[in-house]
């Protein structure tokens, strides 16, 4: 399914969401929820109104029965609001009308995003269970946050210029950011509290993201761009790493079963995927193990064995710096956000 609207404010690109959908809105003093038809699947998008038209939170929760993609036609640049998205679970793409960067995402990471007036598009697969938080701010706010600020005058100066033109920068989740996103979506209070709760975490994370935009950032070494067959050898060893995750090969060993030397495998992967070999082994390994955690039928001790960990201590350990958060408070507060989704199977 497909959904296109403009956004001039976000309340109006709520309901104009709500009539291609027919998705069910309820609406408080500042606060909205927007919950799926069957039709669609199952899922949640909550929007609290932390400063009125100018920064809001949003919560989506949702495991879609068919694939959606909402496409948002090109505003003026003083209505496109600048948004940071963090991705708590499961794999979003984007896109933003002129720009080839790929901004395909999954777990563990955040990003700044802003379009400008150019149109945008992002898709949620069918089958996964995702859950997303997002602050969005005007580009007045952002502006003002990064006034005072030498080390982020570059940005300012962007948000400062007569022609505005998009924006994204993309990172990994600290854990420090996973405390705060788990705070948000666990938040125990109602009311006038509840809002100055979120917004105290929403300010936090906004902070720890602009402070990972202060660090330095290498420069690229120039590398000699490879060959469409160097590629192909590329996807087949990290074909092979996977299916043989409980026993990889070594480095050595896994670039000559696929007639490479074990250099070009190095740089290779680092190119083709923006890490290493054993780098991307061990993230696909935690985002498997995550999913296997929200699936709730298998033992953290039975998840760690599948992914290809003899001892759980050590896999506990690998998860809570990929996540921060334990296996097991992972997998609660999975199964408290799935809960709230499903009251009648709660209350069976």
């Amino acid at each position: 399914m497909k959904v296109t609207f403009t956004v001039t404010d976000l309340q109006a690109a709520l309901l104009e969401f709500q009539q291609q959908t027919d998705i069910t809105y309820q609406l408080s003093d500042y606060e909205s929820t927007l919950t799926l038809p069957k039709t669609l699947g199952k899922g949640q998008l909550n929007n609290v109104n932390l400063r009125k038209g100018a920064l809001d939170l949003f919560v989506q929760n949702h495991l879609l029965d068919e694939n959606l993609v909402i496409a948002v036609v090109g505003s003026s640049p003083a209505s496109s609001p600048v948004a940071l998205k963090f991705f708590v679970s499961g794999p979003v793409n984007g896109a933003i009308q002129g720009i080839k960067a790929d901004m395909s995402v999954s777990s563990g990471q955040y990003g700044f995003v802003y379009c400008a007036d150019q149109a945008s598009q992002v898709e949620f697969a069918a089958g996964k269970d995702i859950c997303t938080v997002e602050i969005v701010m005007t580009p007045q706010l952002f502006q003002t946050m990064l006034s005072d600020d030498h080390q982020l005058a570059e940005l300012h100066q962007r948000f400062n210029a007569d022609v505005l033109a998009p924006y994204w920068e993309f990172g990994r989740t600290t854990p420090l950011m996973a405390i705060a996103l788990q705070q948000i979506l666990q938040c125990p209070y109602q009311g006038a509290t509840r809002r100055l709760y979120l917004e105290s975490k929403s300010l936090e994370l906004l902070t720890l993201a602009l402070e990972r935009l202060k660090t330095p950032k290498p420069e690229p070494k120039k590398r000699r761009p490879l060959k469409p067959d160097d590629i192909k050898l590329i996807h087949q060893a990290r074909d092979i790493l996977i299916n043989q995750i409980h026993n990889p090969p070594s480095l050595l060993a896994l670039a000559r079963q696929v007639g490479i030397n074990d250099y070009k495998l190095k740089q290779g992967f680092r190119q083709v995927f923006g890490t290493t070999v054993f780098g991307y082994l061990h993230n696909y390994r935690m985002e498997r193990a995550a999913e296997l955690l929200q699936g709730n039928h298998m033992t953290v001790t039975g998840v760690a064995v599948t992914i290809g960990f003899a001892n759980r201590s050590a896999f506990a350990v690998a998860f809570r710096r990929k996540f921060g958060l334990n296996p097991s408070d992972y997998r609660a507060a999975h199964c408290q956000q799935y809960w709230h989704l499903n009251p009648a199977k709660n209350s069976r």
